[in-house]
C-alpha cells in the first residue's frame, strides 16, 4: 500500500504535541514521518509549535514571535498532556537532526496566517539544504503565498495546499499554482472521495489530516491517499498493516 502514515505534530495523542518526545514516540510506533508546524522566534530561529500564542501548550504567555529562542526554551511545553514531564520546545534543526539517518518524511506547515514571517521561507529552504533533507520535506500552509515563496526559492521543493472546506476542482487550482499536492481536511475527502482519483489522474498527490478514527482511516487508505496524518500513528499503522495482509 503506497499511503504513507505521518504522525500529526508527532504522536500527539500520547505525548506533548510538536515536541521531541512526541516525534520519538512516532518513530517507535513505526510512523513513516511526521507533520509539524513552524513559527519564527524574535531572534529569527525556526521554532516548532502550532499556536502563535503560548498559553494553550505551555506555561508561558504571549506570542512566540515576541520571545528569543533561549527564552522559549525555559518554558514547559507539556501542558497538553497533564502529568507529563517538563518538555522544551524544539527548533526545526533539532527535528532534522533526529531524522537525519532515516528515510522519514517531514511535512512542515508554515504558520503564516496571523504573522506573515516574510523570511521564514528562505530559512526553511536553507535548513532543508543544511541537513540534507532534499526529497523528504513537504511544505504546507493555509497561506498559499508562503508556498509560492518556497517555490521561488527552490523550484524543486514539494508543496501541499492546505484547505478545510469544499474547493471546486482542487486539482485545477493545484496545477495553476504548480503545487505537487493538495492537503485537505479528511472530512472533505469523506464527502468527496472522488477527489482522490481525479487528482491522481491529473498528477496531483492527496495528503489528508487529521484522521484518528479507524473506520475513516480504513476508508481513506482504500481511496489510496498519498499521505494520511494522524495523532495516533500506532492505530493508523495497525489499520494499514491489516489491510495489506
Amino acid at each position: 500500500m503506497k499511503t504513507k502514515i505521518l504522525a500529526h505534530r508527532g504522536a500527539s495523542a500520547y505525548r506533548p504535541e510538536n515536541t521531541i518526545p512526541a516525534f520519538e514516540l512516532a518513530i517507535e510506533q513505526k510512523s513513516e514521518g511526521f507533520e509539524l508546524d513552524v513559527h519564527l522566534s524574535k531572534d529569527g530561529e525556526v521554532v516548532v509549535a502550532h499556536d502563535l500564542r503560548l498559553e494553550r501548550v505551555s506555561d508561558g504567555n504571549g506570542r512566540i514571535c515576541d520571545y528569543n529562542l533561549a527564552e522559549l526554551k525555559k518554558l514547559n511545553f507539556s501542558k497538553p498532556i497533564p502529568g507529563h514531564q517538563p518538555t522544551t520546545v524544539p527548533n526545526l534543526a533539532e527535528v532534522y537532526q533526529l531524522v537525519a539517518n532515516t528515510d522519514l518524511i517531514v511535512n512542515v506547515e508554515l504558520k503564516t496566517t496571523e504573522e506573515l514571517y516574510p523570511t521564514l521561507p528562505e530559512k526553511l529552504v536553507q535548513l532543508e539544504k543544511e541537513y540534507n533533507m532534499k526529497g523528504r520535506v513537504i511544505y504546507s500552509s493555509f497561506n498559499h503565498y508562503s508556498l509560492l515563496a518556497i517555490k521561488q526559492l527552490n523550484p524543486e521543493a514539494e508543496i501541499g495546499l492546505l484547505y478545510d472546506l469544499g474547493l471546486v476542482d482542487p486539482w485545477a487550482y493545484a496545477k495553476h499554482v504548480k503545487a505537487e499536492a493538495i492537503n485537505p481536511h479528511y472530512y472533505v475527502l469523506m464527502a468527496l472521495p472522488e477527489t482522490v482519483a481525479r487528482c491522481h489522474q491529473e498528477g496531483i498527490k492527496v495528503n489528508t489530516w487529521t484522521v484518528d478514527d479507524p473506520r475513516a482511516i480504513g476508508f481513506l487508505l482504500s481511496q489510496n491517499v498519498d499521505i494520511l496524518m494522524t495523532n495516533k500513528p500506532d492505530i493508523a499503522m495497525g489499520v494499514k498493516a491489516s489491510m495489506a495482509s
